[in-house]
């Protein structure tokens, strides 16, 4: 029986960790940001949207999509931001449907960023929240991405609060601490999911 596993959390929070603990055990993992970076790339479909609807100014001199202009206007901006997921969230989630399609059977991980943002717990059988408290997300995010602890907080509140995530997620794996402590987690909570199925 095939059951699809969504994997989210918050910026920051721990994911990366996560994902490579269950590749590492040998199950499957589809990752949304590898199919937005995909379509981000000259000719993709959203490359094409974007380009359509705002324009040169957001391309590099090498034809790319200047990403951080791109991300700052998001930031600031909620009608752009709505803009801009109401042109990736369908994109992403057909395929992510094709490539959750080409599995017959066992635990489907996906990784999903913004799953309860662009409702894609429906496709989702199961969910594991990845969660960390603000105060590390902050440190991990200023580290990580070389910003300010303002811009920080503002990523992070972009998103949903992880809280809330974690409330409505099956799973909470805590990534507070080192990542034998996720390692262990994360195979506790397969083990459980397993014993579901």
């Amino acid at each position: 029986m095939k059951k699809v596993v969504g994997i989210t959390g918050g910026i920051a929070s721990g994911k990366s960790n996560v994902c490579q603990v269950i590749k590492k055990l040998g199950y499957p993992i589809i990752s949304c940001d590898e199919i937005t970076r995909n379509n981000y790339e000259i000719g993709g479909k959203i490359y094409n949207v974007v380009l359509e609807r705002f324009g040169n100014e957001y391309l590099l001199e090498d034809g790319n999509i200047d990403k951080k202009k791109l991300a700052r206007l998001i930031f600031n901006n909620q009608s752009a931001k709505m803009l801009i997921n109401s042109i990736t969230h369908p994109i992403i989630k057909d395929e992510l449907l094709e490539e959750i399609a080409k599995y017959d059977d066992g635990l489907i991980f996906v990784e999903i960023p913004l799953l309860y943002e662009a409702k894609f717990d429906t496709i989702c059988d199961i969910v594991i929240c990845v969660f960390l408290s603000q105060k590390y997300q902050v440190e991990r995010l200023m580290e990580r991405e070389g910003i300010d602890e303002d811009f920080a907080l503002k990523k992070i509140h972009s998103q949903m609060d992880l809280y809330m995530k974690k409330s409505l997620a099956d799973y909470v794996i805590d990534s507070k601490g080192n990542f034998n402590e996720t390692e262990k987690q994360v195979i506790d909570v397969i083990n459980k999911i397993k014993k579901e199925c």
